[in-house]
């Protein structure tokens, strides 16, 4: 076995233990404001675009539009988005964060950053700034990876 074999098997380990204790934190935070990690998936998708139709986020998902209909139907009755005709296009009903689904997001997202943090802060300054260079790397390496890919 080569070194950076041996490196791998460790990462990925390591990388499975933290997220196996991290995960039932996510899902208790998730828990307690009321959302499900596919709702958190279309807030912060409409936090990033601003607006969608069903078809988008369906096609996102790739899941059937009545799957995102019964979604957003949820979504709109814990007043998370709300639907408007499109003022271009009246027939197209497009789908948006409310003020309050935005604060509800960043709740949400904040406790997550809390978790996350609370892990991370048991490294010191410099193992942190490693930390920030590689996960860095990483991201534009997936990132592009997803680019060639499509």
């Amino acid at each position: 076995m080569t070194k950076s074999n041996q490196y791998l098997g460790e990462i990925r380990s390591s990388l499975q233990v933290l997220f196996e204790k991290m995960q039932p934190e996510m899902m208790e935070s998730l828990n307690e404001h009321e959302m499900t990690p596919t709702q958190l998936f279309v807030l912060s998708y409409l936090k990033k675009v601003g607006s969608s139709k069903v078809s988008q986020i369906a096609e996102l998902m790739d899941v059937k539009p009545s799957a995102v209909t019964l979604l957003v139907d949820r979504l709109e009755q814990h007043n998370f988005v709300v639907r408007e005709h499109n003022k271009e296009d009246r027939r197209v009903v497009d789908i948006t964060l409310t003020e309050f689904g935005h604060r509800k997001l960043e709740d949400v997202l904040n406790g997550r950053k809390a978790i996350m943090d609370r892990y991370l802060l048991h490294l010191t300054e410099e193992e942190l700034s490693m930390m920030a260079s590689i996960t860095k790397k990483l991201a534009t390496s997936a990132a592009s990876y997803k680019d060639e890919q499509q």
